[in-house]
């Protein structure tokens, strides 16, 4: 899969971060004021083959859900960020034709991306680079995102004791931004909460 780069154009770095990054930042952080929906928080929570950060579970799920939620406020601001990226309905389908669970499929398939985006910024020509391939501002973008939301996230819970690397807590902000992108190309049946 590539990238069309004649729909890219080249901007400054501080110019994303002053303006962008922090305005979405901003909307995702009001955003964590309240839960995704019911029937996500499963697949958004699950221990199932853990991405990273097992030993500080508050920032882990905080990142999940800050993830989660960028992908959620840039299909509500950007209008090339409405569109479900094209890959992700096959790859989903695929998945399911194994497990016969559409949880379970959104899962492996988010781990696995989670595992291999890249940590430091994503160049648009890496095949593992992964947040290049959905509709929306691209990986830059969310390379800052991710980085700027972990940043609070460690700021808002001292008590989790120091990171080795807080470049690995890129992982989980990734994990729940593919829950988000993979729930978009979802049959509109395919995830229900059991009632009772």
């Amino acid at each position: 899969m590539s990238v069309d780069r004649s729909r890219l154009f080249p901007v400054k770095t501080n110019v994303i971060l002053d303006t962008l990054v922090e305005r979405v930042h901003d909307l995702v952080e009001e955003r964590l004021l309240t839960e995704p929906p019911d029937e996500i928080l499963p697949v958004l929570d699950s221990r199932e083959q853990l991405v990273v950060a097992t030993k500080y579970p508050a920032v882990d799920r905080g990142l999940r859900r800050a993830g989660y939620f960028t992908r959620v406020i840039e299909a509500e601001i950007f209008e090339p960020a409405q569109s479900v990226a094209d890959w992700i309905p096959e790859l989903l389908e695929e998945r399911f034709s194994k497990t016969s669970d559409w949880s379970d499929a959104i899962v492996s398939v988010c781990t696995e991306i989670a595992k291999v985006e890249p940590l430091d910024k994503p160049d648009v020509d890496d095949e593992h680079a992964w947040s290049w391939r959905v509709p929306g501002p691209g990986g830059h973008v969310r390379h800052f995102l991710a980085r700027r939301s972990i940043g609070s996230h460690l700021q808002r819970d001292p008590e989790q004791g120091p990171v080795d690397d807080p470049a690995e807590l890129k992982r989980p902000w990734i994990y729940g931004f593919f829950v988000r992108a993979c729930e978009e190309a979802l049959p509109a049946e395919a995830l229900s909460v059991p009632e009772g």
